[in-house]
């Protein structure tokens, strides 16, 4: 009974499914790992950036420190241009050349009322 052709074709068709939700199973795990590795890469040049940028902290003059106004106004104050043009007030913003109101699909979130028709 147990080795009747019946049962053993049931056997090679389980055993088939198995190994099929085996390497299933095998991929999902390993594109679970690619896709990790995708998202956290290695740090290659992040270190080199690093060391560069504290490099140039430690080499940089005091006096040229980076001030409030940034580095470019704190260098055109030191060449004699006015401080008074760097602390004006910002002119107006630009009105955009669409009117995103005009964009809208409705004035309202209301549904319409219905039309009726004689």
């Amino acid at each position: 009974m147990v080795n009747s052709p019946a049962t053993m074709s049931k056997t090679k068709i389980g055993e088939w499914l198995w190994r099929f939700l085996a390497v299933v199973m095998m991929f999902s795990v390993a594109w679970t790992v690619w896709i990790i590795y995708q998202l956290n890469p290695p740090p290659l040049i992040m270190n080199a950036a690093f060391e560069a940028a504290a490099k140039a902290k430690v080499r940089a003059v005091p006096a040229e420190k980076q001030s409030v106004q940034g580095v470019i106004a704190a260098s055109s104050a030191a060449e004699g241009a006015p401080i008074a043009a760097a602390s004006a007030p910002a002119e107006a913003p630009k009105e955009p050349p669409i009117n995103p109101e005009k964009l809208k699909f409705s004035e309202t979130i209301a549904v319409p009322a219905p039309t009726t028709k004689k």
